[in-house]
């Protein structure tokens, strides 16, 4: 991602949380950000879809960051799990993205709901896959559905708290407590063989929900674009070592998946709180997808 698309996303966050998704313009953006409406049009076809961006990014961010609390550590480990699960909460809490989903879900904009429901099935999708690594292989039919009552619990503790109490409750004390319940409620669940929303359903969540193939020729482009941005710029010195040596690693036959995969942290953190932070994310989290797909393939 170029710096200047940086910035339209940034302008356009910072007016959706202090404004409203349906009360900012692009005109507002525009002014925001200091660009053309040609320039805005030549990124994104529409407000929604800048929106969508946003939300993209944080996703990014996320599947990063999810990563790096596995990498080392058991896929099986609950205390893991849970750690991962509070990431995405967390980050939509720093981008100040909970009041403008409140504000979405309450309008009667059919196109954003139904775009915020496929980011949301998406991470559905996520729980019910690290669900199975919990739990093991047989919980695999029943793990959709305990997904999706998981995320239940939740926002309905969430909200039943700030009503009560009017104040928001610990996220990690609430992501707990809906895990020991949906440990409970599994082996009643495989005792009776009854479920509603069966595995084969994930179909159901890939035909409505945007997947990008990631191949290694793509990553390599993208490397090797950001590389160029890179090549006389002596404030990131580090960043260039390590952009240079994921590429050679990408470019080797056969590929070593674990060094590839010991070199995202250190690349990601290399551009922290630079204009290039952004794209490095971008880059780390497309480089795991790929080497994810290709070593350990569902």
């Amino acid at each position: 991602m170029n710096l200047r698309k940086r910035q339209v996303l940034d302008a356009a966050l910072q007016l959706f949380t202090e404004k409203g998704f349906h009360n900012t313009s692009i005109q507002d953006i525009l002014g925001k950000a200091m660009i053309s409406k040609g320039t805005f049009y030549n990124y994104f076809s529409s407000k929604t879809e800048c929106f969508m961006a946003i939300l993209e990014q944080v996703r990014y961010e996320a599947s990063l960051r999810r990563h790096e609390l596995l990498d080392g550590n058991d896929p099986a480990d609950e205390n893991v799990l849970i750690e991962q699960i509070i990431v995405l909460r967390q980050l939509n809490k720093e981008q100040n993205l909970v009041s403008v989903f409140e504000g979405i879900f309450q309008s009667n904009d059919i196109e954003l709901r139904d775009a915020l429901m496929r980011n949301r099935l998406l991470e559905v999708e996520w729980l019910s896959n690290r669900f199975i690594d919990v739990f093991g292989e047989e919980a695999c039919p029943y793990t959709l559905e305990l997904s999706i009552v998981f995320f239940g619990i939740v926002q309905h503790l969430s909200l039943a708290h700030r009503a009560f109490y009017s104040k928001s409750a610990d996220v990690k004390t609430m992501v707990s407590l809906a895990f020991r319940n949906i440990k409970v409620i599994l082996p009643e669940m495989q005792k009776s063989n009854d479920v509603l929303i069966t595995a084969g359903s994930l179909q159901l969540i890939d035909e409505n929900t945007y997947y990008q193939t990631v191949t290694k020729e793509m990553i390599i482009e993208k490397l090797e674009g950001f590389l160029s941005e890179l090549q006389y710029n002596e404030t990131h010195v580090i960043g260039l070592q390590f952009t240079k040596t994921l590429l050679e690693e990408l470019l080797r036959n056969p590929l070593r998946g674990a060094v590839i995969e010991a070199l995202l942290k250190p690349f990601r953190a290399a551009f922290s709180s630079s204009s290039h932070e952004a794209e490095a994310i971008e880059l780390a989290n497309m480089i795991w997808f790929y080497i994810k797909n290709t070593f350990n393939p569902k």
